[in-house]
């Protein structure tokens, strides 16, 4: 669910630099207006990548195994020195 919402956030960053690149290639803005344009453009796709970017996890420690298992793995090893 988290990762649906994450994709609709970067789609919507996506079509607001588009509509910002339209804008300025139109020539309807100043050239003064040129640069700070662009350089939301860029902010809105660096965002829209941070947002679609995974998390890294953390390691996760082994977990101990059972009492079970180390009796079992006791008994392999007597089972392979007593050959």
């Amino acid at each position: 669910m988290k990762q649906v919402k994450a994709q609709n956030l970067a789609s919507i960053f996506l079509y607001i630099a588009v509509i910002f690149h339209l804008l300025g290639m139109s020539g309807w803005t100043s050239a003064k207006l040129a640069q700070p344009i662009e350089l939301a453009i860029l902010a809105l796709m660096l965002l829209s990548i941070f947002t679609l970017r995974k998390k890294k996890r953390k390691k996760r420690r082994a977990r101990r195994p059972a009492p079970e298992v180390a009796v079992m793995l006791e008994h392999a090893e007597e089972g392979e020195s007593g050959k």
